[in-house]
């Protein structure tokens, strides 16, 4: 596809990628690769292009080597289905797995893997069946439990902490939507009240401004990024010194709107 064209749109990028890598890549995907510096854009006549050759370097070095490597040293025993590289970032934080950006969670599909009804090359026995019932002692954000009962499943979880506990309940319980909206809305107005009282909604959105002004400036996205990665800016002595520039307006705008921190 595109034979012919060094440069592409992303849309051009996204159609290229899915049939290069025989997966789906959305044009999401190539954005993403664009604003987090992983290739370089340019434009012309007001339009984005990203390099066919970047992709492929980027594609062959983050896809074709992490197999290779794992497999040299773990074996080619080693199951790379588990790796689930298939999957995109909203399939793997669907439904109320994006509810709570808990660090050490895996991902639903982990836990499909071993609890629902197929059998592969490497797991060659149904361990759980629907109506059994699954423990899971570390339970953290829920994970194990909200597939199990996806999968008709009953679990129990257990965890040290009260706040993934609360997390987890939240995940696998019912709730009543209509009485969620009132909080909600509760919860709205009293912080909306709250602002309006302290006066703070000024000062917000003049810092808001001068620090979309200032990174804008000194920050510029995709670029600066595109550049750390390169190794041709020191990242966090450039931070350094740009906060030390940033402070000024910080507190001149503190001074101007009489604000306590």
């Amino acid at each position: 596809m595109f034979p012919e064209k060094k440069q592409l749109t992303i849309q051009e990028a996204s159609k290229w990628a899915s049939v290069y890598l025989e997966r789906e890549i959305t044009t999401s995907n190539i954005s993403y690769l664009v604003q987090y510096g992983r290739i370089k854009k340019t434009k012309s006549n007001n339009s984005l292009f990203v390099s066919k050759e970047d992709l492929i370097k980027y594609y062959a070095s983050e896809n074709e080597s992490q197999e290779k490597k794992w497999k040299k040293e773990l074996g080619d025993d080693l199951n790379w289905t588990l790796s689930f590289e298939n999957y995109r970032e909203t399939e793997r934080t669907k439904h109320v797995h994006r509810l709570h950006p808990y660090k050490g969670k895996f991902i639903p599909q982990l836990v499909e893997y071993f609890l629902d009804q197929h059998t592969d090359q490497f797991k060659q026995e149904v361990f759980f069946k629907p109506d059994d019932i699954i423990l899971d002692p570390f339970c953290g954000s829920g994970t194990t439990m909200v597939q199990a009962n996806e999968l008709g499943i009953h679990a129990l979880g257990i965890d040290i902490s009260r706040f993934n506990a609360l997390i987890s309940n939240i995940k696998s319980g019912e709730h009543d939507a209509r009485a969620l909206v009132r909080e909600t809305s509760k919860i709205t107005t009293a912080l909306k009240n709250f602002v309006n009282e302290k006066k703070n909604g000024i000062f917000e959105r003049e810092l808001t401004q001068a620090l979309s002004e200032f990174n804008n400036e000194h920050f510029p996205s995709p670029d600066f990024r595109y550049k750390v990665r390169q190794g041709e800016i020191n990242q966090f002595q450039y931070g350094k010194e740009k906060l030390g520039e940033f402070l000024p307006i910080y507190y001149d705008l503190l001074e101007k709107h009489q604000i306590q921190v």
